[in-house]
């Protein structure tokens, strides 16, 4: 073999070696749970939190749940207004008050801002809302406040949501006549101009991620999409624009389905997928419920809502896989596993090196009153 090769073979290695080398760790520690409830018991968790970073203090809250029966049993969802504060002591939370705000709010975006935690869209107790509020928390008096900024320009809920400096923007999501495909911008340094429209998404879509990487990048992944009398679209693409939303490109696509995904670009160039509905339950509930909605006579209906019940009551969950895409070379590669039930329809939050992921759904209409903790590191 030639001295040529041989250096060839010997700078491959390096640079491999270098590439290894950038990809990060996350170290799972024990987890905690939600305070009990106000009547004593224990939490069950909610999915759709307000949750982000205010002052210093991690604030988790609102959300929704079936506080009495689970849905198949006949219960009825509720939208909460407790907000849990907590400090941080090395890696450990620590509860430092728990207050309410004035309007129960779930499913909406969440943004942990130099000034707040700003809280876009959502559903309130009535039904889905346009509202946007700052939430505040003050360490002195130990309460919480809602300051409103401009409306969104339509009712939203699970939409995609991310900023670049003191712009705020929100891709898809539910409104009330359908699904959007619209990307949504709101400059806070010219409140007066409100939420404008600068661009469209491929296709409409809700349940998905919006993120923001070093390069102030919008990249958009996963999500779904509800169709009339017909299962629902489950996305598995991962989409940038670097125009701020005005043009989307695709990039190598998710291994698999990805709804209600958890996910957050870490400075190791990577794009980490923590948790996702690949589907596979939920598109046979649906076509469950429609062939009920169909069927042709009272007992075929009933037998058909009772095999969905029993689908959703054994529902096997979210599964425990944790997968990495590099941003830089565009791939994805499995890199480890949760130490529990995986949530979705929660927001991960990046706090420093730690990692958190608050409560959350674990299985159809099953919440965790868990909040998963982890550690980042570069190498």
């Amino acid at each position: 073999m030639t001295k040529q090769n041989w250096m060839g073979i010997f700078v491959g290695i390096l640079f491999a070696s270098s590439v290894n080398g950038q990809v990060g760790r996350l170290e799972w520690h024990n987890s905690i749970e939600l305070p009990m409830m106000q009547n004593g018991k224990p939490s069950i968790g909610v999915a759709g939190p307000i949750v982000g970073l205010t002052n210093g203090y991690l604030l988790i809250g609102g959300g929704a749940n079936f506080p009495d029966l689970p849905p198949w049993e006949g219960g009825v969802k509720k939208i909460q207004k407790e907000v849990f504060v907590y400090s941080r002591d090395g890696e450990a939370l620590h509860l430092v008050a728990r207050d309410t705000i004035a309007e129960a709010v779930a499913y909406g975006g969440n943004l942990s801002l130099p000034n707040g935690l700003f809280v876009i869209g959502g559903e309130a107790e009535e039904g889905k809302t346009s509202a946007c509020r700052m939430i505040q928390y003050d360490s002195y008096t130990k309460k919480i406040t809602a300051l409103r900024y401009p409306d969104l320009p339509f009712q939203l809920s699970n939409m995609g949501a991310t900023h670049i400096g003191n712009k705020l923007f929100v891709v898809g999501g539910e409104c009330q006549d359908g699904v959007s495909d619209q990307v949504l911008q709101l400059d806070l340094e010219n409140l007066a101009q409100g939420w404008i429209r600068v661009g469209s998404l491929p296709y409409a879509v809700s349940h998905l991620q919006l993120l923001t990487d070093k390069s102030n990048n919008l990249i958009a992944v996963g999500g779904r999409k509800a169709n009339k009398d017909a299962v629902s679209t489950l996305y598995q693409e991962v989409l940038k624009s670097s125009d701020g939303g005005r043009h989307w490109e695709k990039l190598t696509e998710i291994p698999f389905k990805a709804a209600a995904a958890v996910a957050c670009i870490l400075p190791d160039d990577g794009l980490w997928l923590l948790s996702a509905d690949r589907g596979t339950t939920f598109h046979r509930v649906e076509t469950l419920i429609f062939e009920a909605k169909h069927a042709s006579d009272r007992q075929e209906a009933k037998r058909l809502t009772q095999a969905k019940n029993q689908l959703q009551r054994n529902h096997p969950g979210f599964g425990r896989e944790i997968w990495r895409y590099d941003l830089c070379y565009e791939k994805w590669k499995k890199t480890g596993e949760l130490p529990s039930s995986a949530p979705v329809t929660t927001t991960a939050v990046v706090w420093d090196d730690m990692i958190v992921l608050p409560s959350g759904e674990v299985k159809a209409g099953v919440r965790s009153p868990k909040i998963l903790l982890a550690n980042f590191f570069e190498k």
